[in-house]
């Protein structure tokens, strides 16, 4: 395989490491900027497939507020991220609904749960 260069922001603590690495697509070759060992980890997943946490909204009726944020419970693959929207957005939830509350399991088959973030009372 042919070498790449990509310089990368780690997220997974607040320093925000800037990090450039040097890879074959399979193996790091060399690593730069990172101030914890955590990002080797971060930079392994990055160039396999990248995964985050997706927060967004989802409908709520008989609330106060017509929306309800949500998150996945953990992180999923970046690019199920328009699949996973496409499948919220026909979602039309009813209050009342509790921070925590599972309001979608296993999305697309991921085995993470989409999780309301915040209590809905019913008004």
């Amino acid at each position: 395989m042919a070498i790449e260069k990509r310089h990368l922001v780690c997220v997974v603590c607040p320093i925000g490491c800037e990090i450039d690495v040097v890879h074959d697509g399979s193996k790091i070759i060399s690593m730069e900027g990172n101030k914890c060992e955590r990002s080797e980890e971060f930079v392994s997943q990055e160039l396999v497939e990248p995964m985050r946490v997706l927060t967004t909204t989802i409908r709520i009726e008989g609330s106060r507020w017509p929306v309800i944020p949500v998150r996945t419970g953990k992180s999923v693959p970046s690019r199920l991220f328009p699949r996973i929207m496409r499948k919220l957005r026909g979602i039309n939830l009813q209050a009342p609904v509790n921070m925590l509350d599972v309001v979608v399991r296993d999305v697309l088959g991921t085995g993470v749960n989409v999780i309301a973030t915040r209590t809905m009372r019913r008004e």
